[in-house]
């Protein structure tokens, strides 16, 4: 029994010594920011990492363009972005532009706010892992977000 109660109390201390994981706590501040009931919040579930590279939108970006010039009178204007979108391609590559993590979490909710409810936040976030956005409506979040840092920074 002895030993027992010490492989319990090792695998506790074993667990209490995981590293938090560091995009978790804005996902938290978020989701008790925007919930019902805050003091209800117990964490579910963080996601892995979806990266968005620029390549993959510049290549997205770079079709769409190609389709336009193709039906243009005059396709002169795309032409200079298409080779404008090459040039972004082989400058950046394959780096990542920005990342997607989804935290899910439990809350007490509904009419009489016993309910047990399972929500959601995804959390975008540069390179460096600070916040950019976050939301619990995936359709807020852009489509294409390595072609909107680009914009944003007046590279394309």
């Amino acid at each position: 029994m002895k030993r027992f109660f010490l492989f319990v109390l090792a695998l506790a201390a074993l667990a209490a010594c995981q590293p938090v994981d560091p995009d978790r706590a804005p996902l938290e501040q978020y989701a008790k920011e925007h919930m019902e009931n805050p003091a209800s919040y117990e964490f579910a579930n963080l996601s892995m990492r979806r990266d968005h590279t620029f390549l993959a939108d510049l290549v997205s970006y770079k079709a769409g363009l190609e389709k336009l010039a193709a039906q243009a009178a005059d396709p002169a204007p795309y032409r200079e972005a298409i080779a404008k979108a090459e040039d972004l391609m082989a400058e950046f590559g394959t780096q990542v532009a920005c990342y997607d993590r989804t935290l899910y979490f439990w809350f007490l909710g509904g009419s009489s706010g016993q309910l047990k409810l399972q929500q959601f936040v995804i959390g975008r976030f540069d390179p460096d892992g600070r916040l950019l956005e976050a939301t619990m409506n995936p359709d807020e979040l852009t489509t294409y977000p390595a072609i909107r840092i680009l914009k944003d920074k007046g590279l394309l």
